[in-house]
């Protein structure tokens, strides 16, 4: 048997939908930028700027992301959508760190 989810509840889950895909947005900008002038073909970013920049931004965006993401879940199972967005957070940034240090 099913509980219908209470009003608060949905309002809830809307405002972290909507923070996601805000915060997200960014956070896939800054990713992309960073790793195309990591792993680019050119020389569009010949000092780097991007990838310095882009590897800050997203790692501030990203923990931004990293604690949003788990309101999208019902409040039973935003402990693991907490522990599972860290651990998703965690990887994504060891390799842009990587990223940045081998360029």
């Amino acid at each position: 048997m099913t509980s219908t989810p209470s009003p608060a509840g949905r309002g809830a889950r809307i405002v972290g939908i909507v923070l996601t895909v805000l915060v997200g947005a960014p956070f896939l900008l800054f990713t992309w930028m960073a790793l195309s002038s990591r792993f680019g073909l050119g020389s569009a970013d010949p000092h780097g700027y991007a990838l310095i920049f882009g590897t800050f931004l997203a790692l501030v965006a990203g923990i931004a992301l990293a604690l949003v993401v788990p309101l999208m879940f019902r409040s039973g199972r935003r402990g693991s959508a907490y522990l599972g967005s860290l651990i998703v957070y965690l990887l994504v940034a060891a390799a842009l760190i990587v990223s940045l240090i081998t360029a």
